[in-house]
């Protein structure tokens, strides 16, 4: 064989050789290198958003007055004329409905001629404690009117100072506030004019917050003379409607013992209570205010002791009942929104009255029924009855960025991360894997910190068994 043959053939060999090693190499990267794919399927997704940030504590309750009064009655007597339904507005004193007191009239009758006497002279002097009694039942009235108006007074300068109070504070705050700013005015200026104005300006502040601080440590000192004005006043209360009862009493003692003076003490008794039961037949409203709930009708029997309940309307609150689980987050004041169907989407804002920390019951399963809370507004469009959906809000961020908090995924260390989409065509989208940092957790959304992200971005919600690079097909939020 020549050389050139021989040499032909190697140069053979040695390019098949080349062949084989660049397919086996092909082979080897293409097993290495994953496709730019993801698992098929069509993936949720949401937007980062810049937004406020709330913790919410929902309740569900009805629109009622802060005081209600609940009429009742003896069950056993007819209802032989009402003058109100369910709705209707009432003043203090009106008439509401008139019992059957012909049964009780009878009997008084009956049993006030079997032990009447001659009456002569004594007649004159029935008049006499008769008047007296009228005057008694006029002077009682007067004077529990004034204790109440008392009351209200005193209740009016309480939450006025109160008011006042937390003004001052707010006010005191702001200076403070201003009292840094103009401090690192101070420390920051650029040549010493302007850091002299600024620290004139910073003394000046200084002094008035100082002074601020006197005026509430003094009316601090002050603020609890006003609760025990209350107090006072509610105490007076019950003094003048004890004295004013025993006076009335006294009165009516005068004139059944004056008119019934042979009767024994059982008969005396039992007229007395008859006169009672006939003059409680005729039931007037005891406040200004709104029918909220009837359980009478004319001609027929109540169909419970509370035959009605008249709220007053000119203070209105929502409540309703949250769990155990949630009471002891809310704290008197805190802001609320509010909403009904009455008001279509539009939202009310409100704020915690009054919370009841003490269980209303207990659940079928031994768990507590709920502890009832009070929330005011002030909003002429919701009206005693209707229905009211409440958020209690217990924390609030302003202009957080934020994701949906179900794309925040966590790896084996703890940290956080989130898969971006990035649009390439169609509804196809490229997933790239963004670090962040988790900050305030909102009802839904969560804040984030990173560099990567900004408003408007998409990511994918839920946990799906993605990487980067992968591309995916999106089922977009109603926002993208």
């Amino acid at each position: 064989m020549s050389k050139s043959k021989k040499k032909g053939k190697i140069i053979k060999w040695i390019i098949l050789a080349v062949v084989l090693l660049l397919i086996i190499a092909g082979i080897v990267i293409s097993r290495m290198v994953k496709p730019a794919s993801a698992p098929t399927g069509t993936y949720t997704s949401g937007t980062v958003k810049l937004q406020d940030l709330s913790k919410y504590v929902t309740m569900s309750g009805s629109v009622d007055g802060k005081s209600s009064v609940s009429i009742t009655a003896d069950p056993t007597l007819k209802v032989t004329t009402l003058n109100v339904k369910k709705g209707d507005q009432v003043k203090k004193g009106d008439v509401l409905c008139i019992l059957d007191s012909t049964s009780l009239q009878e009997e008084f009758n009956s049993l006030s001629e079997s032990s009447s006497k001659t009456q002569g002279a004594a007649n004159y002097s029935h008049g006499i404690n008769q008047r007296n009694l009228e005057k008694a039942k006029r002077d009682r009235t007067n004077a529990i009117n004034q204790a109440q108006q008392d009351i209200n007074d005193a209740i009016a300068k309480r939450d006025q100072a109160y008011n006042d109070y937390n003004a001052k504070v707010q006010r005191y705050n702001d200076i403070n506030q201003e009292i840094d700013r103009v401090y690192a005015e101070m420390v920051e200026a650029s040549d010493e004019e302007a850091a002299k104005t600024a620290e004139a300006k910073w003394e000046e502040l200084k002094a008035q917050a100082a002074s601020l601080n006197a005026e509430l440590n003094s009316e601090h000192s002050m603020l609890s003379s006003y609760d025990d004005a209350v107090t006072s006043a509610n105490r007076a209360y019950d003094t003048i409607v004890k004295n004013a009862d025993d006076a009335l009493q006294l009165a009516q003692d005068t004139v059944d013992q004056e008119q019934y003076e042979v009767v024994d003490d059982a008969t005396t008794e039992k007229l007395k209570k008859l006169s009672q039961q006939i003059e409680e037949c005729t039931i007037v409203s005891p406040i200004d205010g709104i029918i909220t709930e009837l359980n009478a009708s004319e001609g027929t029997l109540p169909l419970s002791s509370i035959i009605m309940t008249v709220s007053d309307d000119s203070s209105l609150i929502v409540r309703g009942k949250v769990s155990e689980s949630d009471i002891l987050n809310i704290i008197k004041g805190m802001d609320c929104e509010i909403t009904a169907s009455a008001i279509d989407k539009e939202t009310i804002k409100g704020k915690v009255e009054r919370i009841e920390m003490s269980s209303n019951g207990k659940e079928a399963d031994g768990t507590s029924s709920g502890y009832a809370v009070e929330v005011s507004f002030n909003d002429e469009r919701l009206l005693l009855g209707m229905n009211a959906n409440v958020k209690i809000v217990l924390d609030h961020k302003s202009g957080a960025l934020c994701v949906p908090y179900d794309s925040i995924q966590k790896d084996e260390n703890d940290n956080c991360y989130v898969w971006k989409a990035e649009k390439t065509a169609g509804n196809n989208y490229k997933l790239k894997k963004i670090d962040i940092k988790a900050g305030f957790e909102g009802d839904y959304y969560t804040e984030i910190t990173s560099e990567e992200l900004k408003e408007g971005d998409t990511v994918i919600t839920g946990t799906y068994n993605v990487s980067d690079g992968d591309i995916v097909a999106l089922e977009l939020s109603e926002e993208e």
